[in-house]
């Protein structure tokens, strides 16, 4: 397990124990603190613990916590970092791209002297040439925490889609930081219900855990804390779309190379490692393309395939799933293979796996999740770290069902995030047929089919929400607030039926209004004035569920449960910033000769050099809320 843990005694507070640190670095993290004591991989613990403990103004007292077996994989990669006159102290947990060309610029433009070669140090050059502006410099999947002593401030920061995690809370005087809550324990932090968080879905829509008094620093945020004293939050980066009226003056040619080469681009940096790297591939094409686009850039010499270079052969693996459950996609997934002409690995899960694994993988995800595919994940996780793969390209994760995931190694890169930037999900389609597209109006989509294509979708979300709910009521009535999309409603379903003592102590507990209500009024503003209904039903997933559900439940909780460290291709901030800038017809398009709608249109042209015709003409394998397994048996197998 990576990950950090910071306690800060407050100004004026309770006297802190300096030993809990040490307590912390070596029994709240994962691994160490389950009840039946697990290692890990033959035997290794967790890779690394990163501990920041402040003790008073201007003093500063960090401790590392390594294991035996680690060995910094690059010459002065071990934390904490720090610049040369001592003042600027920094932890980093994730992976910084392009620090190679940073490190030359910061050194040109500062003079500032590198201790080491690791990545992360970067982050103590830019903080002190630019501040709290250092933020927009970083590239990657990042939690960070820094302690500067001559301004006496404390700085922790998430990178800009939450990839890595960072909770916080005030226990006692201390302000404690950590990547999983657990980490808190040996700080005297007890664990209470939050109730109203679980019921109006607090923890799925904003910075509230399933936790009381524990909050998430949200994406593309950071928390400061002056003096030790006075803590406060800000907002480094947010999504942002065009102006729905003005009209595109792109070509179409150029919007698809410009996705193209941002896309080879992200591929590129995530293959670059210190270790071996692999790909994941599934049946899906967010998978083919990486691997198609890997293939492509170790082909022509644009990059090395991790620590082994040109002369290793880039491995693809695969999950596989029983033929008759009907979310196999193994077959297509070794034609992609075969088409590549790259080798092809496949594992098997089965139900005796997910119920052995039930218990454990709920200790490591610490929050709820709406099916059993987290177990699966958790499952993948452990094979991934057997396997002696380091790094791998992934693909999407279904998010349903395990039918998809990726067979198991170290380092990953996964395609969470192409159907949020791409509009991959069908459910978007309402929202994307709410209103005309003026950005790109020579589109093939006329008035009369727009219409008849929404009021259909419209049909479809309401027996989707009678379905899930119970209850026979119209979509757009059950929907208080014209500005949220459909999209969000469909997310903030109300899962629970509260009993009537918690509607006596908390009032009305709504999903839907806590959604609402946690849209600030400017990007509200932006939704009914300015935004396409669709670029609004991204924005909202992007915020919402991709952080705080699907990267974390079938990412990096259930990857670093055994060390496994994740990239994310599609999650790239500067590929993000140019799909988001794309009118919404490049996303979701209409087919005038079969009359219907093609999901993430854009990618598919973008990737088509690089994967195969099956997967540039195939629907989207459709997911469902319940996985193959069939519940009753798997129910019977974990409490007979």
């Amino acid at each position: 397990m990576c990950g950090i843990t910071v306690a800060i005694k407050l100004a004026g507070r309770s006297a802190y124990c300096k030993t809990n640190a040490a307590a912390a670095a070596t029994n709240g993290l994962a691994a160490d603190n389950h009840p039946k004591k697990r290692k890990l991989s033959n035997g290794l613990m967790p890779s690394t613990i990163e501990v920041l403990t402040l003790m008073a103004p201007g003093s500063v007292r960090m401790a590392t916590s390594v294991p035996d077996h680690f060995e910094p994989s690059c010459p002065g990669g071990q934390q904490p970092f720090s610049n040369p006159d001592g003042s600027i102290h920094a932890v980093v947990n994730g992976e910084l791209y392009e620090h190679q060309r940073i490190r030359y610029e910061m050194t040109e433009l500062s003079g500032y002297v590198f201790q080491g070669t690791s990545d992360s140090e970067i982050v103590v050059a830019l903080y002190e040439y630019y501040g709290l502006a250092f933020l927009s410099y970083l590239r990657g999947e990042f939690a960070l925490s820094i302690y500067d002593s001559n301004k006496q401030l404390f700085l922790a920061a998430r990178d800009r889609s939450g990839i890595k995690p960072l909770f916080w809370t005030v226990q006692d005087g201390i302000l404690l930081l950590a990547s999983e809550a657990k980490a808190l324990l040996p700080f005297g932090w007890q664990p209470t219900w939050d109730v109203r968080s679980i019921i109006d879905t607090g923890w799925l829509t904003e910075e509230r855990t399933i936790f009381k008094g524990l909050r998430k620093i949200r994406p593309g945020h950071y928390l400061t804390c002056l003096s030790l004293d006075h803590i406060s939050e800000g907002q480094y980066w947010d999504h942002d779309y065009p102006d729905k009226n003005t009209l595109e003056t792109r070509t179409e040619e150029e919007m698809i190379e410009g996705v193209r080469e941002k896309m080879l681009d992200a591929v590129r940096v995530r293959l670059q490692a210190d270790v071996p790297v692999g790909i994941h591939l599934s049946g899906g094409i967010d998978s083919a393309v990486m691997a198609g686009m890997a293939k492509h850039l170790l082909s022509h010499g644009h990059v090395k395939l991790g620590s082994g270079g040109d002369s290793h052969q880039l491995r693809c693996l695969g999950i596989a799933f029983d033929k008759c459950s009907g979310y196999d996609e193994s077959v297509v997934a070794q034609n992609t293979a075969d088409f590549l002409g790259v080798d092809f690995q496949i594992a098997h899960m089965n139900e005796a796996e997910l119920a052995a694994n039930f218990e454990e993988a709920v200790w490591f995800d610490e929050q709820p999740h709406f099916e059993l595919g987290f177990v699966g994940k958790h499952v993948l996780s452990k094979l991934t770290r057997d396997s002696g793969l380091k790094t791998v390209i992934s693909g999407k994760l279904k998010s349903m069902l395990f039918g998809r995931w990726m067979h198991p190694l170290i380092f990953h890169c996964q395609g969470q995030g192409s159907d949020e930037i791409f509009g991959g999900y069908d459910i978007y389609l309402r929202d994307y047929l709410l209103e005309r597209d003026k950005a790109w109006p020579n589109n093939d989509l006329d008035e009369f089919t727009r219409l008849q294509k929404w009021q259909a979708s419209e049909k479809l979300m309401t027996r989707a929400y009678a379905t899930w709910t119970g209850r026979n009521t119209p979509a757009i009535p059950f929907r208080p607030s014209k500005d949220i999309p459909a999209f969000a409603y469909a997310m903030t379903i109300p899962h629970l039926i509260p009993s009537p003592w918690a509607s006596q102590q908390f009032g009305t507990l709504s999903p839907q209004m806590n959604m609402i209500e946690n849209i600030d009024v400017r990007t509200r503003g932006l939704m009914l004035t300015k935004w396409h209904p669709l670029h609004s039903a991204q924005y909202v997933w992007n915020k919402t569920a991709l952080p705080n559900m699907l990267l974390t439940n079938l990412s990096d909780r259930t990857e670093m449960s055994h060390s496994v460290e994740g990239r994310v291709p599609f999650l790239d901030h500067h590929l993000i910033e140019y799909v988001n800038a794309l009118p919404p017809s490049m996303k979701i398009r209409y087919d005038p000769d079969t009359g219907e709608l093609t999901e993430k249109w854009i990618l598919r042209q973008a990737s088509r050099p690089f994967i195969t015709e099956e997967l540039y003409t195939r629907k989207k394998h459709v997911s469902h809320l319940f996985s193959p397994i069939p519940y009753h048996t798997f129910l019977r197998t974990i409490a007979p």
